[in-house]
């Protein structure tokens, strides 16, 4: 039968439509409608209106209900499940709503995973009649652990007694898990950080602390959550202390990281300390600054080291100035004693003709009175004469001998002494140079029964320093009769000179004495190193040869020996010398005079 009014069909012999309640038909059954008064059909549509609107939030109830995402319960407050959405279910591992409610009598008992949590559940329900957002674990059917977010209504009778809840769950399983494993993660940050033996902070762009690691917190004498919000300068003005922000403030005015630099401030126990810091700024997406993140390290003992270090530094070199001074004044007067046993020997050598020539002249002067008081008496014969002549020319050979003699030691004794003492550079050649200097040194040999030998290249022109060159001969010869022959003990010795290449010469001194040990030879040129120390030895001869070859004249030197087999000096030198450090400098003062 269809409805006259909404056109809806309804089954035979039905009086009202099932759809809007209009009359079907009058009371034979027929499709008429029914006469019904007007106060009685306002009534009437006014019921239909609210059970349609009834019926229809019942479906959108019913909609929501069972297509919520969220889990919705209905409870007794003794714990009996009273309804349960399908999200529910399947949330706690039921097949369906029903299924949860027969299976769960009380939920606190088989729901909750700890029974405190229900009873601050029904605390809050009593105190409040609401929960919300309440967080708790619960246990599937399987046996897993969720944790859920609670929020219910507690629903009263008219006469105020709780008869039911009514809420909503959701599943914050992996939130709590995400949340405890980012937890974790700081934990371990933290851990981390604190366990770093350098300074760690967040600022934010306030230059308030947003963390602090352990190690700086025993740096100010402050827990680091004690720090957090608050100023550098606010935490020490506990004990009467300031920073200044001016690293933080360049951070922000550039954007940049500032790179590692120096700083220092006071900490807590009112010692001064040095930092190696660096700031870097943290942007979010936008560019903006959001944090300042700060690394420290702490070379308080590095710079306490560095002004101990500069200290001693300054503490040694004036005590190597001092000992060049009292070197250079050593050598200068080994310098001087190797010139006095020159002198000496010069001395004793020239003695020998000026003494035959004063002794020459003598028996002349005398022979001469004689003569002259013959020629007074008028005694004077032939044979006189010839006599007088004779003896004259004698004297005079002798004295002429002599004489030249001992000027040619003067000589050669005067040019050793004006390269020794004017170390200027100049030409020469070497053979004849070094002929002058054996010639100023075999004086001293034949009271020592020595003799030296030289075998030099006549061709060799030097352009050089005529006086060191000298003295490294002669220290090397006085290095010989000092330590080679005891006992006086005969020897030879030798220097032969010979040209290496176009730009070098080559000179070899050999003596045949008794050579050196391994031990002395490794020290030889050390100073103030002498095996004769007992016996007046400074230890600095041949350091001053082995300084002169290589610093002055520019060369090379090596020294080989053996016990009982003599010592070889080889010496090779450039022919024309380096220039000296005073004569660099002043060039480049030429060169520069800015």
């Amino acid at each position: 039968m269809q409805c006259p009014r909404c056109q809806a069909d309804n089954p035979e012999r039905k009086k009202f439509c099932g759809e809007c309640g209009a009359p079907l038909g009058g009371a034979d059954g027929s499709a008429q409608p029914l006469e019904i008064p007007s106060d009685i059909a306002a009534a009437r549509d006014v019921v239909l209106r609210a059970l349609a609107e009834q019926r229809q939030a019942e479906e959108e109830y019913r909609k929501i209900f069972e297509g919520s995402v969220d889990g919705i319960y209905v409870t007794t407050p003794d714990g009996r499940v009273l309804n349960a959405n399908p999200a529910l279910a399947r949330m706690m591992g039921y097949d369906s709503p029903q299924h949860l409610i027969d299976a769960v009598p009380d939920i606190s008992k088989s729901i909750y995973v700890d029974p405190a949590a229900r009873e601050e559940y029904l605390l809050r329900m009593r105190r409040d009649g609401t929960v919300r957002e309440y967080e708790y674990q619960v246990r599937r059917r399987n046996g897993d652990i969720l944790w859920l977010s609670d929020s219910a209504t507690a629903v009263r009778d008219e006469g105020g007694r709780v008869i039911r809840h009514e809420g909503t769950v959701r599943d914050i399983t992996d939130q709590r898990r995400a949340e405890q494993a980012l937890a974790e993660s700081r934990r371990q940050l933290q851990t981390v950080i604190d366990t770093v033996p350098a300074v760690i902070n967040v600022k934010d762009t306030d230059f308030r602390y947003l963390l602090m690691n352990r190690y700086m917190a025993r740096i100010f004498d402050v827990e680091p959550e004690e720090a957090l919000g608050r100023t550098t300068n606010e935490i020490m003005a506990r004990y009467g202390a300031s920073k200044a922000t001016s690293g933080d403030q360049r951070v922000l005015a550039s954007g940049e990281e500032l790179g590692f630099y120096e700083e220092a401030y006071v900490d807590a126990a009112r010692r001064l300390r040095h930092w190696m810091a660096n700031k870097v700024p943290v942007k979010n997406a936008a560019g903006k600054i959001e944090y300042i993140v700060t690394v420290a390290l702490d070379i308080t003992d590095r710079k306490r080291s560095e002004q101990e270090t500069h200290r001693a530094r300054e503490a040694a070199e004036n005590a190597l100035d001092n000992l060049r001074a009292t070197q250079n004044s050593l050598i200068e007067s080994e310098k001087l004693a190797a010139l006095g046993r020159l002198v000496a020997g010069v001395a004793h050598e020239v003695n020998n003709p000026v003494g035959i020539g004063v002794t020459v002249a003598t028996a002349l002067q005398r022979r001469c009175r004689l003569f002259a008081e013959e020629i007074a008496r008028g005694e004077l014969k032939r044979s006189s004469l010839n006599a007088f002549v004779h003896a004259n020319l004698d004297a005079a050979e002798q004295l002429v001998s002599n004489l030249n003699r001992a000027a040619e030691l003067i000589q050669s004794f005067k040019q050793v002494a004006v390269d020794r003492n004017v170390p200027d550079r100049r030409h020469f050649n070497l053979a004849d140079l070094t002929e002058q200097i054996l010639t100023s040194l075999r004086p001293g040999l034949r009271a020592r029964n020595l003799t030296i030998t030289s075998d030099c290249a006549p061709n060799i022109d030097m352009n050089s320093y005529p006086g060191p060159y000298g003295q490294v001969i002669t220290n090397l010869f006085l290095n010989s009769v000092a330590h080679a022959f005891p006992n006086n003990a005969a020897g030879e010795l030798s220097i032969t000179a010979r040209e290496a290449g176009d730009d070098y010469v080559e000179i070899i001194y050999i003596d045949n004495g008794i050579g050196m040990t391994d031990e002395v030879r490794r020290h030889a040129f050390d100073p103030f190193f002498t095996t004769r120390r007992d016996k007046g030895g400074t230890g600095l001869g041949l350091n001053i040869v082995h300084n002169i070859v290589i610093n002055r004249l520019g060369g090379r030197i090596e020294l080989t020996s053996e016990v009982g087999k003599g010592t070889r000096f080889q010496i090779l030198l450039p022919r024309v010398a380096p220039p000296e450090r005073a004569e660099l400098s002043l060039r480049a003062k030429r060169n520069n005079p800015d």
